[in-house]
């Protein structure tokens, strides 16, 4: 969220002008105050300390470091799993891209089970690796997999449902044809999985996903039992859903796969394909996307619903009846059609949120208990026995040190001959606003803050479902898949509220200059604004340098450790030329914002007289205030009611942005001590959040220019 506000802090003052102008602003306390300001938080060339920003430097680069090689053990168990990138063909000729682990003890003579897992819509397959950590710990093959139009899979589609296909349990001859392979990919891997994998027992292949990658793993089922059908193998042994639900009809789960050949309904000719593989879900209670039913309401209550009572009747020795609850975490074991085999099916009720559930503990637990109840672990292990809060720990690590590492080697290039002309020379020549004198100003300026932070939060939501609204030539939501020009949805829709929350700060920031900073004889000149042809060059150059040595850090992890940084799904990865290319479209947009921000904080809202870090604290709060508010009457309401107030997907996925709103305020303040211009920090962060926007998302080649 913008951060605005009167800008009340008139002017910079000239010592040469000992009769000063303006007020306050004539006598010799505020000089004393600027020029007390000035020295406290290090303004000026004198401070531009080579050394000091090397020392930085190393340390970011040291914290990487750290980062890389922590969550490199984290990640192949002590060098006890190989871990490599792996690309196959789908049925198209399209690459999928994979990542797998192999437990070293899983080989041609002794082969191991394996399970493909898939991520949620808008992630990447980074985003499932502990996932795979946590299996091939047990011994277990895990690969995990980058679905059509994400991550560094190929971008090929026009239609976005290929991505987001909704099988039901009722398909038709024809549910599958469609531009997208078999499941989005993933029975291409299974089969890959199946026929190539000397050290995989293909008995014993398994699927899981979380979101999206679970609706595939049921469509991934659905295509395997329609092949067995007419002849061929189902390939599929298990299948474990997080974030997502059993094959249904109008939302009611049937036991079985009614497959339609005619692709004509009620005309008598379907037929019932049972589920003999394991089963099992993963149901948060306070899950945003799934698991609300008429007949037992909110997702916390979903163990009493006739849904959940259907998956463990499948059981030939189970007949739970209307008003008895399913045993949370319980192990059901049965035949399945007076089958010789039997199989489990289990729910797990996890506390937490749809977006928690491939990265929490609880979650990661469950799914490890399920495989091991399915199949038979090489190395079993207890399911408590977990480490990825570990590798949570390092990946989080690498984030602040990617960070680190842009801002120092920045001010590094500041102090070169090239680029140290866009150093200030003298003092005086950073703008610095007073502080509000009067009850009448100091109470303007909290209010414009205040309305910085609130407006552009009174119409996120409904500018974002404004432009995910309009329905493309198939009649699907934009939100989906964007435009020729930004053809990411989700970024189109955060980028253009984020451009409008940049305007909104724009005339807030003048508003109130009209207000109070005219009167008091601010002069706009006096903000230093003014860039030459040549300046605005080195800072588009010192910008993409400085962005570059952090990305050039991510490279080194990503080849010598096959790691990244991230938290959770905010990942800082190297992105495919295809992902710079469309973040390059997308920086105006996100440039209108860190413009109108940086502005808004320095010339107006940091305050002289003021500590420095209060003066940070202050802005970050105002900028992640509004955003902040969203989320409590949200996620109150919800845990309270079990009913969402507000449009869930879109709430749950604009958590990053807390980390941008903060991160941008820092960075924006300390290149504009350095520079006296607000030019620098702002494109550095453009450019630095476009590219980690844009290459953790989906891509699709559309072909309509307006929304």
């Amino acid at each position: 969220m913008c951060i605005t506000s009167a800008g009340s802090g008139v002017r910079k003052y000239n010592y040469s002008d000992k009769e000063g102008r303006g007020g306050f602003f004539k006598t010799g306390a505020y000089q004393e105050q600027l020029h007390t300001f000035y020295k406290r938080e290090g303004i000026g060339m004198a401070k531009l300390n080579k050394k000091l920003y090397v020392r930085v430097f190393a340390i970011a680069v040291l914290i990487c470091l750290i980062s890389m090689i922590g969550a490199n053990v984290v990640n192949t168990n002590f060098g006890s799993i190989e871990v490599m990138d792996l690309n196959i063909d789908d049925s198209n000729g399209n690459n999928i891209a994979c990542t797998i682990y192999r437990p070293k003890t899983a080989t041609a003579d002794n082969p191991a089970p394996c399970v493909v897992t898939l991520h949620g819509s808008y992630d990447s397959k980074e985003t499932q690796d502990y996932t795979c950590l946590e299996l091939a710990r047990r011994g277990i093959v895990a690969i995990t997999m980058d679905c059509d139009g994400h991550g560094d899979s190929a971008n090929y589609k026009t239609n976005p449902m290929d991505a987001f296909f909704m099988v039901t349990a009722n398909p038709g001859s024809n549910f599958e044809d469609i531009t997208t392979s078999p499941g989005s990919g993933m029975c291409d891997v299974v089969n890959y999985v199946y026929n190539s994998l000397a050290f995989v027992d293909n008995s014993q292949i398994g699927i899981t996903g979380h979101s999206l990658g679970a609706k595939m793993a049921n469509a991934c089922l659905a295509y395997n039992k329609i092949q067995e059908y007419y002849g061929g193998v189902n390939q599929v042994a298990a299948v474990f859903l997080m974030g997502n639900q059993q094959l249904a009809v109008d939302g009611v789960w049937l036991d079985h796969l009614n497959y339609d050949p005619d692709d004509t309904p009620n005309s008598g000719d379907e037929i019932p394909l049972y589920y003999d593989v394991d089963y099992g879900v993963n149901a948060g209670k306070y899950d945003e996307n799934n698991y609300s039913t008429p007949d037992a309401g909110a997702p916390k209550n979903f163990y009493k619903s006739n849904n959940a009572r259907t998956m463990i009747n499948e059981l030939d020795n189970y007949n739970l009846g209307e008003g008895e609850a399913v045993e949370v975490d319980k192990i059901y074991k049965g035949t399945v059609q007076g089958s010789d085999e039997e199989y489990i099916r289990v729910l797990y009720t996890p506390t937490e949120t749809h977006i928690l559930n491939h990265y929490s503990l609880a979650t990661t637990a469950n799914l490890v208990d399920f495989f091991q109840n399915a199949f038979e672990a090489p190395n079993p292990i207890s399911n408590s026995n977990l480490t990825i809060q570990f590798k949570w720990m390092f990946n989080t690590l690498g984030v602040a040190g990617f960070f680190m590492a842009v801002v120092s080697f920045g001010c590094i290039l500041l102090t070169t001959k090239y680029f140290g002309t866009l150093t200030v020379k003298k003092e005086e020549e950073i703008y610095v606003p007073a502080a509000p004198k009067g009850a009448g100003n100091t109470a303007l300026y909290w209010i414009l803050l205040a309305a910085g932070a609130a407006v552009p939060a009174s119409f996120m939501l409904k500018l974002e479902s404004w432009i995910g609204g309009h329905l493309g030539e198939m009649g699907i939501s934009r939100c989906l898949f964007g435009t020729k020009i930004w053809p990411q949805g989700l970024t189109l829709e955060q980028g253009m509220w984020t451009a409008s929350a940049g305007l909104v700060g724009l005339a807030l920031f003048f508003l109130g200059y009209w207000l109070i900073g005219k009167k008091n004889g601010v002069k706009p000149e006096q903000w230093n604004l003014k860039i030459s042809l040549g300046g605005a060059g080195k800072t588009v150059l010192l910008a993409a340098a400085a962005v570059g040595m952090g990305y050039a850090i991510t490279l080194f992890a990503k080849y010598f450790f096959q790691v990244d940084f991230r938290l959770m799904s905010y990942v800082v990865k190297v992105p495919s030329s295809d992902d710079f290319l469309v973040a390059l479209r997308f920086m105006p947009l996100f440039a209108i914002f860190f413009f109108a921000n940086a502005l808004c904080q320095n010339l107006s809202n940091m305050i002289a007289g003021r500590k420095e870090w209060l003066n940070i604290l202050i802005c970050c709060v105002a900028n992640i205030a509004g955003l902040a508010v969203i989320w409590i009457i949200q996620y109150s309401v919800f845990i309270g009611t079990g009913v969402l107030k507000l449009n869930g997907t879109r709430v749950m996925l604009s958590w990053p942005l807390f980390i941008n709103l903060c991160i941008c305020t820092i960075v924006s303040r300390i290149f504009y001590k350095k520079t006296g211009k607000v030019y620098t920090g702002a494109l550095i962060n453009t450019i630095m959040f476009a590219i980690i926007a844009c290459a953790n998302t989906m891509t699709l080649v559309c072909n309509n220019w307006w929304f």
